[in-house]
């Protein structure tokens, strides 16, 4: 296609083109032309930007907990197919659209309402209680930051306060609970007769001009996956300077040049006394006893003392508060500001105020920044090296690349002669991906695509990691074929057997059901009169008795209540048929049905309200909101 596009763009078309290509310069400016989409953005939504990197945490943490709920169920490839990961960036647009018309209407999360959040989680508690230094260990376990994890906590909830305010908008009346308890509860009276298919079993026939007949009428359904295998050229120039050295003399004086790099982080030794705010003690008085706390501590009070007796910190109050060695970004801002603006030993700092309550934090020792030794940041030093040396590399070999590819786009040969690389084989594999390099998602898109499965040329440069490219070129097609006759006939045979054994089921149910019209004989009698059918009466079938099978259950809450005179009807089961005799429909008596019942009732009826209304308020927004989508960094 390059080299299509190469040859065509000359003379009057070519300057006709630039003169089009001219015009969003001369009225917007080069700048404004580049940045209307931005560089790192997989999607803008009104001024937001969802980046790449933002996406791809997002989606991979979703796959993760699919994986877990999923255990053994999970496909990888199926989870990360393309349709798949357009759906959950919907998903995320969705998520910026609602938060962005949260803070349009001027809501807010309150300090109180994050602390009392995070209070109630319970891997934060112990014995129901809420525990600082486990919330802090979980943070660190995560990677995460205090100050960082109540940023995203807050966004979160505050996209969550749209539907939630609907919800505690929304009127569901007393008669709208009794209907829902009304249907929900209603039973059925009924007797039948069963006519298992099984029945039917020995006396069906499936002849091969039926196997035949049904194999060319449904070939769709008996396709070979398509395939294809491919050619392809890697530039990996991570792998290229593996084996790149220095001297030691220029290890040294690298790591002469950014001695403050190998420093380790400043680390502060604290005890704290928490003072909680709580019913029976109020701002006010929490504030007064932390000043007359801070007041002992000057006159020579032991702060350990001090602890064990009114901190609220149950993890550290029995050890005279001790927090152990803290660095920054350890703890909430007002928290670490306090400590960190302590300078002696011993020192304490007067009270202060976090989401947490009052703290009075002492500081008990200082570990000065140490630096890393030449022997220890010797292996650092030099995978640094490495990686500088392979972004250089990949910086000009990859645009080298790209010119060759637009010079001729008809072979790998020549890339691959001027570059050193080998070409490669991969295949066969089909489009839900495979090993090595064909479980790139962009490289199995690509080898599917016209411009290389139909036109047969070289795909574009794909760029499948950092300082990793790569080049395909179609080597064979494997088109999706039918699969012999003789590898599935067996398998029709068999569909055809079970649906030929339920439609005789039918038949006899159909049969039945005229034979009891005709003659006004019961159900009972004329179960008696075969063997093989299976009478039973059931006076009160609910909506949830699952062993009648849905379908069955389905069928039957559908049908109109009878008259004074029953009716009688055929409806599927499981395993066949079965002729009903619809004698009277009951409707549920909301007046016995539990507080519980009632609230469930309450429930459903709401979530379906607010569905609706959350709907409506995301398709306005997004018919409001300039939302892009670049497909390629999905």
């Amino acid at each position: 296609m390059l080299q299509a596009i190469r040859e065509r763009v000359t003379g009057i078309v070519a300057i006709f083109i630039l003169g089009l290509l001219a015009v969003p310069f001369l009225f917007f400016g080069v700048e404004s032309y580049i940045r209307a989409v931005p560089q790192d953005a997989v999607a803008t939504v009104g001024d937001h930007e969802i980046s790449t990197s933002e996406f791809q945490t997002s989606f991979a943490r979703f796959r993760a907990e699919l994986r877990q709920q999923q255990g053994a169920a999970y496909d990888e490839i199926a989870t990360n197919q393309p349709v798949v990961r357009r759906q959950h960036l919907e998903g995320m647009i969705d998520e910026v659209l609602l938060r962005q018309h949260a803070e349009s209407l001027g809501l807010v999360i309150s300090a109180d309402m994050l602390v009392d959040l995070i209070r109630q989680v319970p891997a934060f508690q112990i014995d129901g209680r809420f525990e600082p230094e486990l919330y802090q260990q979980a943070l660190r376990a995560s990677g995460l930051t205090p100050r960082a994890f109540e940023r995203d906590l807050r966004e979160d909830l505050l996209m969550r306060m749209l539907p939630s305010s609907v919800a505690s908008s929304t009127i569901v009346t007393q008669t709208e609970i009794d209907r829902m308890l009304s249907l929900q509860n209603e039973t059925r009276r009924i007797s039948m007769i069963e006519v298992p298919a099984a029945l039917f079993e020995e006396e069906i026939v499936v002849g091969d001009d039926d196997v035949l007949a049904y194999y060319e009428d449904n070939l769709s359904r008996f396709l070979t996956t398509e395939e294809v295998s491919i050619l392809y050229v890697e530039l990996d120039t991570v792998a290229m300077t593996a084996d790149a050295q220095l001297s030691e003399e220029e290890l040294r004086q690298r790591y002469d040049a950014a001695r403050q790099r190998f420093l380790t982080p400043e680390l502060r030794q604290a005890s704290h006394i928490l003072l909680e705010v709580t019913a029976e003690r109020d701002e006010a008085e929490t504030e007064a006893l932390a000043q007359t706390l801070f007041d002992r501590l000057l006159d020579g009070e032991s702060f350990a003392e001090l602890a064990r007796e009114y901190s609220d910190d149950p993890g550290s109050a029995a050890q005279g508060g001790e927090l152990g060695w803290i660095e920054a970004g350890d703890m909430v801002e007002a928290f670490e500001d306090a400590l960190f603006d302590l300078t002696l030993t011993g020192e304490v700092s007067a009270p202060v105020r976090t989401s947490f309550g009052w703290h009075l934090i002492q500081l008990d020792a200082v570990r000065e920044p140490e630096g890393m030794s030449f022997e220890e940041a010797r292996d650092e030093i030099l995978a640094d090296f490495r990686e500088r040396e392979a972004e250089d590399l990949y910086i000009e070999l990859s645009e080298r690349l790209v010119d060759l590819v637009f010079a001729d786009d008809s072979t790998l040969e020549p890339l691959a002669l001027e570059l050193g690389l080998e070409i490669r084989s991969a295949g066969p594999v089909s489009r839900a991906g495979g090993d090595g390099v064909a479980g790139y998602r962009q490289v199995v898109d690509a080898a599917f695509s016209d411009m290389v499965l139909l036109d047969g040329t070289v795909s574009d440069p794909l760029e499948v990691d950092r300082n990793r490219m790569v080049v395909i070129k179609l080597d064979q097609h494997y088109p999706a074929e039918p699969r012999p006759l003789d590898d599935v006939a067996d398998e029709i045979r068999e569909l055809l057997a079970e649906r030929k054994a339920r439609d005789a089921a039918r038949a006899r149910a159909e049969t039945l059901r005229a034979e009891v019209l005709d003659a006004g004989v019961s159900l009972a009698e004329l179960a008696e009169t075969d063997e093989g059918l299976v009478f039973s009466e059931h006076p009160e079938l609910r909506r949830f008795d699952f062993l009648q099978g849905p379908d069955f259950l389905s069928g039957l809450f559908r049908l109109p209540a009878p008259g004074e005179t029953p009716t009688l009807h055929v409806l599927p089961r499981v395993d066949g048929f079965a002729l009903v005799r619809l004698e009277s429909v009951q409707p549920g008596n909301p007046v016995l049905a539990s507080e519980q019942e009632r609230q469930l009732a309450r429930q459903q009826i709401l979530i379906g309200r607010v569905n609706e209304e959350v709907e409506g308020l995301l398709a306005y927004l997004r018919a409001n909101t300039r939302i892009r989508v670049v497909e390629d960094r999905i």
